[in-house]
This record gives C-alpha cells, structure tokens and sequence, in this order.
C-alpha cells in the first residue's frame, strides 16, 4: 500500500477501535445493571413465597433463554462465542460478520448472560467488534486483505474492551486467531486495541477488571517453584477433559434434532432458573465469584460443591448455542481448581497462598483449554494487576500448554471451527484446514 493509503487504513483502525470501544462498553454497563437486578429479584422472589418467587424467576430465565436462541436464527453465525467465525474469516472459510450480528450478540447476549447463564461477555465483544470492522470496510469499499487485517483488529479490540485487557486482547489476535505475527498485522490491532479500549474505560473506568485487596506476592522459593511446576501439569490434564465435556454437550444437543433449539434453551432455562433462585451466586459469568476467590481462602467442600456445579453448568449453558462466550466461566474454573489443587498441598504442611494459586490456576487453564499461553499470562496479569504473579505464571502457563499438547488436545475454538458446515464442506473436498492461515498478500 502507498503511503497516503496506509496513513488512511490506519485511521480507519481508530475509527473501528472507538466504535468498539463504546458498543462494547455500553453492552458491560448494561449487562452490570442486569446482574444486579437479578440479584435483587432473587433476593426478592424468596420474600413473596416460594411458589411465586420461583415462577417468577423460571418465567425470567426460560423466557430470556428462549428469546436469546430465537434471535439466532436472524443471524446463525451469532450463536455461541462467535470467535470460532472470526478465526475462520481470517482462514477465508466463511465471509466476515455483517451488521446484523451487532443487534443480536447485544440484545440476545444481555438477555441470556443477564438472566444468570454461566456464559462470558468476551465472545459478544469479540464477534461485534469483528461485525462493525467488516461493516466498515464494507462500506469504504476495502480490499479484500484490508478488509481482513481490520476485521482481525477489531476482533482483538473486543477481547481487550471485555475484560479491560489491551495487550491481551491484542495477543489474542496474534497467538489464537492468526497464529501470525508481523508488524502489517501489529500496528492496525494495536493502534485499533488503543481506540476501543480508551474509550471502554471511559465509560467503564480504569480499575482492573477484577479488584484484588493484596496483591503483593513474594518472589517464589524452591518449595513454591516446584508447587507451581506440579500445578502446571495438572493444569494441562485438566483443560482438555473441560474441552471434551463442553465438545461432548454440543453433539448431545445436536442429537435431540427434532425439538426446536427454543425448547432445547427452554429446558436448560430451567436449571438456570433454579440456581438463580436457590444459589443465586453461582450463576452469571462467575466474575462476582472469581473476584471472591482472588481474596478469600475458601472451606475445601465450598470449593468441591462450587466446582462441580459450574464444571457441568456452563458447558451446559454453551451447548444451547444461544449468544455467550466461554473465557469467564473457563477463569472461574481455572480459579476454582487452583483453590482445590493448594488445598491438597497444604494438607502437606506446605502453607501456600491460596489466592496465588487461584489467580495463576487463571491463566494455566486458559493455556489449557484455548492454547494461548501468553495470552493468558497478560490477560490474567491485566485483569488483576498481580504483577509480582509474573514469573509464576509464565511457567504454569508453559507447563499446561505443553501437557494438553502431550495428550494432543485440540484448541477449543479450533475444535468449535471445525464444526462450522462450511468448514466441514471444505475439509471434504480436501482442502487444509488444519494448520497456517493464507498470508494475506500485503504480509508476504
């Protein structure tokens, strides 16, 4: 590109990262109002009577369950994450998101994540950031090579924008969905990440999205260096089994194909309704939850019961294909399992930091399950402001990643993009689908 034509491209990188930056942020400040009075409607339905209370609450969920998988079918690419078909626009394997998926991913996602579904905001960020990238493109007339750096950039920009996480949002674009880093591809997601993400914490503020009363931590000993290096591994067995289940769940739904996903998002509407109303802290996304365990040691049969719950309860939750994304219940999990892996140590008289292990159990299942190491280790770092967390984190991170590619488990989003129809059409005709993406022309 000529240099006036790169100097325009990069404007309209800024343009595509404040847009993101302010459907994203205005969707989180909703969907806090949303998890508030859900909260407050739970506390209310146990003051007016069982029978009246819970009808209410199953009226609720069942109905924003339904609603949200209705709204799917006005654009199919919108249900679940989404950013399995923004790693597959980059691939060419489907065309980028349109407008539409904007409206649907806002609504249907404030509907299903704020009536209590353990779902996170990252995949509705992600997918409207990508849709109003390639909306801007659309209508500027871009090439087909501009129109994917900026729909790659404004994708990252979504990830940085839900969970206030410039550098790992912009990570993200590099490691998960490109696997490519070069500097054509660099400097529109970073100069796009710095747009969104200014704007987002304008409106949301500039704390760290997880606030964290203690965040000093010593520098790891031997004692604790080698605790750190058992955890990894366990870490790294422990996030394909989560893939497997959340993979497994999706072909169970696909096999009840002759009720209607409404009556399928129905039913799971129930279960929601029921943890709303009975443990109304352990449905959502778990950031409220994930909070707590980054500052309080919790009993050991807390943790078993809060464990087993949400382990079924989100990839439940995702199986109905309405609009959420899976990074908020994988951290929630990463924590949980932290807690319970130090638990087990300290019954050794070790005396670890619980807390320290929650926030880097974090980071380890993210590199786990989505295979993005560095990406957690910043998101992880960002999200908490942990920053002496560091040297622990990077090889916990290490460790887990390489243990689920011993046991050769595939990406979850990488598995999920497999399961798109044109996807799979390609993959029988022959085409690779596995592997590096096509280098856009202006990268080679």
């Amino acid at each position: 590109m000529s240099l006036l034509r790169t100097c325009w491209f990069y404007f309209v990188c800024l343009i595509a990262g404040v847009l993101t930056g302010f459907v994203g942020g205005y969707f989180q400040v909703f969907l806090h109002r949303a998890d508030h009075l859900r909260l407050y409607l739970s506390a209310w339905a146990h003051q007016i009577g069982f029978f009246e209370g819970f009808c209410l609450i199953l009226l609720i969920c069942v109905g924003a369950a339904v609603i949200g998988r209705a709204l799917v079918r006005f654009a199919p690419t919108a249900g679940g994450s989404g950013i399995q078909y923004v790693e597959a626009a980059w691939r060419q394997e489907v065309e980028p998101a349109r407008l539409r998926v904007v409206f649907v991913k806002f609504i249907g996602g404030l509907l299903t994540l704020g009536s209590g579904m353990a779902l996170g905001r990252e995949g509705p960020t992600v997918q409207m950031g990508a849709a109003l990238g390639a909306t801007l493109g659309r209508w500027l007339k871009f090439t087909p090579e501009e129109l994917r750096f900026l729909t790659i950039a404004s994708a990252g920009t979504g990830l940085g924008v839900a969970f206030s996480s410039p550098l790992g949002g912009s990570m993200f674009t590099f490691e998960e969905v490109t696997k490519d880093i070069r500097m054509n591809l660099v400097i529109p997601t970073l100069i796009c990440a710095f747009a969104g993400c200014t704007v987002s914490m304008t409106i949301l503020g500039m704390q760290p999205d997880y606030h964290v009363i203690s965040r000093a931590f010593a520098l790891p000993n031997f004692k604790e260096a080698a605790a750190y290096i058992c955890f990894g591994v366990f870490m790294g067995a422990m996030g394909p089994l989560y893939n497997k289940l959340v993979l497994w769940l999706l072909d169970a739904n696909k096999y009840f194909s002759s009720l209607l996903p409404e009556v399928k998002a129905a039913l799971v509407g129930v279960v929601v309704a029921a943890l709303v109303y009975f443990a109304p802290g352990l449905s959502g996304g778990g950031d409220l939850l994930a909070q707590q365990m980054l500052n309080y040691s919790f009993p050991i049969m807390t943790i078993l019961a809060i464990g087993l719950i949400r382990w079924f309860f989100a990839p439940l939750c995702y199986s109905t294909g309405v609009p959420g994304g899976l990074f908020s219940p994988l951290l929630l999990m990463g924590g949980i399992l932290g807690q319970f892996f130090i638990w087990i140590l300290n019954l050794f008289g070790l005396n670890l930091n619980p807390m320290a292990f929650c926030a880097v159990g974090m980071s380890a299942f993210f590199a786990s399950t989505i295979c993005a190491p560095i990406t957690g280790v910043l998101l992880i770092l960002e999200m908490t402001a942990c920053w002496d967390l560091t040297l622990p984190m990077m090889i916990t991170s290490a460790l887990a990643f390489f243990t689920s590619q011993a046991l050769k488990s595939m990406p979850v989003y990488t598995a999920l993009r497999l399961r798109i129809p044109e996807v799979k059409a390609l993959e029988e005709k022959g085409v690779k689908v596995l592997g590096p993406a096509p280098i856009p022309k202006d990268l080679s």
